[in-house]
């Protein structure tokens, strides 16, 4: 048994990460469904990671009642199980099958400890510039960033801090630098942004600046209907935070 693990409950193998006590599993900061059986196989290969647990043990835990129905149910639950992690039977990075005798946890599981934790990143949204002037889209520009940091907040927040709007909505408009402003806050990364309007359509822009050096890590341009503008809001924010999360949880 692995008494880290017993330790603490959060745990990392490559791009994924575990809570045992919630029995949540993420990648990249976005939560994936799974299944109560093909869960309480991972949390039992994960606590015997590089060792054999037999299709026995997992029987007697797993179908204690079931022990001549089993086999079905087992092989199922571990390929819901591999298809989740995109792991391979014939090639496999995390689960490797022992022919008639059990699997074994192939990767690396790392603890992440209460030290880990406090060293998370911390991210800055600034408000988002309304480059069209008008004023009726500010309020856009400004939903927009609301929804930003909502959706940048549910990432991973063991891992990555997201500065709360009020503290954020003071830079609006500001003349101060990314470092000043990230030297203020005490923040890693700075999201700034801009949406541009034409008519119907919106052009909305996102950059992820590194304060340390002050340079580019990512960016983005996202041309939109205004149809809806809550579902504008929704899906771009979406698609930033699935960006964002590649850039700044992929570690």
């Amino acid at each position: 048994m692995n008494d880290a693990l017993n330790a603490d409950p959060v745990v990392r193998f490559g791009s994924f990460e575990v809570n045992l006590h919630s029995r949540e599993l993420r990648k990249l900061g976005m939560r994936i469904r799974l299944e109560e059986k093909p869960f309480r196989i991972l949390e039992m290969l994960l606590h015997s990671a590089g060792q054999v647990v037999t299709r026995k043990q997992l029987c007697e835990k797993l179908w204690p009642d079931t022990y001549v129905a089993y086999e079905h149910g087992l092989n199922t639950a571990v390929n819901k199980l591999r298809d989740l992690l995109g792991d391979s039977a014939r090639s496999p990075r995390f689960i490797e099958t022992l022919p008639r005798l059990g699997y074994r946890f192939l990767a690396p599981v790392v603890s992440l400890s209460k030290s880990a934790a406090a060293a998370k990143k911390m991210l800055l949204v600034l408000p988002f510039d309304n480059l069209s002037r008008e004023s009726e889209h500010e309020y856009f520009a400004d939903g927009l960033t609301e929804e930003m940091i909502c959706q940048l907040g549910r990432l991973c927040p063991k891992r990555l801090g997201v500065i709360a709007r009020t503290s954020a909505i003071q830079y609006k408009a500001t003349n101060k630098s990314i470092g000043e402003i990230a030297g203020e806050l005490h923040v890693d990364c700075v999201l700034e942004g801009s949406i541009r309007c034409d008519g119907q359509r919106v052009r909305i822009t996102g950059q992820l600046i590194e304060a340390r050096d002050q340079t580019h890590l990512w960016s983005a341009t996202y041309d939109r209907e205004l149809r809806d503008l809550l579902d504008v809001q929704t899906d771009v924010a979406r698609e930033i935070g699935k960006a964002l999360a590649l850039e700044l949880l992929s570690d």
